[in-house]
């Protein structure tokens, strides 16, 4: 009995010796010490983003930082209203057009790598496409292409909910003509980066999600990100709802399959809070691949966009400061990542719920922004 008593004994011990390996090399943001959480008005940022949504209902994980150290972070209201799971910021949410960012810097890497040059065009790849002897890899990362983007359900055909083939989604673009030519004018278009998506996998002979777990997000320990899979259950995810009559109903869930380049990232703010460190700090690209994709697009011919553009990166005034990021919202989910670089702070926001149906007016970011600055 004595030996068996003391088997145990070392099981356990050699139990907590793992246990304790294991925690220590998780990746643990540091907090910001409380004079800087003062100064940028932390309890007021907290009780604004607690104002947002009710517990009941589907909401929202946050998370703000300066110089890689967290000012506030936290989830308010349930990432499943059905399990009654609530939101936190491990909890995985449907991140959409955030994912163009993922896929330019995927871009930007083979170019330095010498797979691909953002000179080439489009007929590279695409032989076939109209007019694509007159695209190039730049237009398609800045919006300047002019090609075919659908602006309601019902002008793409095919079932939110179902994959369409990367074949018949390019078929489907190529029937239509160019908005103009490409250069000339700036036209967000999610299309582009989904045939961007298809020259990663040409350049790379890998699939995108491959490349970007073998690239990024392994690399970086983003442990909990990839682009989504409708067939895989990914535990602790938020599911995406609408507000209707008070009460959260589920929203459609689509196929990000079809939209794998420009909208199928899954990810949690912490995660992302992994990932605008490491790039805004040199840890992905080169410095001048990074100045290039934060540089808003110039046009020569006077054509004046609403919002500068990079390469999946938006470059604009947000509550009088300079912010680098970008938004992002689809049936169910909207979200937000920014980088505000005068004072190193990063941004981030995850929202399980449609656009427009949180307690807010407008961006929550704008509003966060004015609190945080507010003397």
């Amino acid at each position: 009995m004595n030996v068996l008593r003391r088997i145990g004994y070392l099981l356990v011990f050699l139990l907590s010796i793992s246990l304790f390996a294991g925690c220590a090399t998780r990746q643990i943001p540091p907090m910001a010490d409380l004079k800087t959480q003062t100064a940028y008005n932390a309890n007021q940022v907290s009780a604004y983003f607690q104002s947002l949504s009710d517990a009941s209902l589907p909401g929202f994980s946050y998370l703000i930082a300066k110089d890689g150290k967290i000012i506030t972070q936290g989830g308010v209201g349930l990432a499943n209203v059905d399990t009654q799971v609530e939101n936190d910021t491990s909890t995985k949410f449907r991140a959409a057009s955030i994912t163009k960012q993922f896929t330019a810097i995927s871009i930007l890497q083979l170019a330095e790598n010498g797979k691909l040059s953002l000179d080439d065009r489009l007929t590279k790849y695409f032989p076939e496409f109209p007019k694509g002897e007159k695209i190039t890899i730049r237009n398609l990362l800045n919006h300047t292409s002019g090609i075919w983007e659908h602006e309601k359900d019902e002008e793409f055909p095919f079932p939110l909910d179902q994959a369409v083939d990367p074949a018949v989604h390019m078929e489907y673009i190529q029937k239509h003509d160019l908005y103009f030519e490409p250069g000339e004018q700036w036209r967000y278009c999610s299309n582009g980066y989904f045939v961007l998506g298809l020259i990663v996998e040409k350049a790379s002979k890998m699939s995108l999600a491959s490349y970007m777990q073998k690239n990024i997000f392994d690399p970086l320990g983003m442990k909990n990100s990839g682009l989504y899979d409708n067939h895989v259950d990914y535990p602790h995810s938020a599911i995406g709802y609408a507000i209707k009559d008070g009460k959260p109903v589920k929203e459609i869930n689509v196929n990000m399959t079809t939209w794998n380049g420009s909208a199928a990232l899954y990810t949690t703010v912490d995660d992302l809070f992994i990932w605008n460190e490491a790039f805004h700090n040199g840890k992905i690209i080169s410095k001048t691949s990074y100045q290039e994709a934060i540089t808003p697009h110039k046009f020569t011919n006077g054509f004046v966009p609403f919002v500068g553009y990079g390469f999946g990166l938006g470059i604009e005034d947000i509550a009088g400061k300079l912010t680098i990021g970008h938004p992002g919202r689809m049936y169910g989910f909207h979200s937000d990542i920014l980088r505000l670089p005068e004072d190193n702070i990063t941004y981030i926001f995850l929202s399980n719920v449609n656009i427009g149906q949180l307690k807010a007016e407008g961006r929550v970011s704008e509003k966060v922004i004015e609190i945080m600055y507010a003397q």
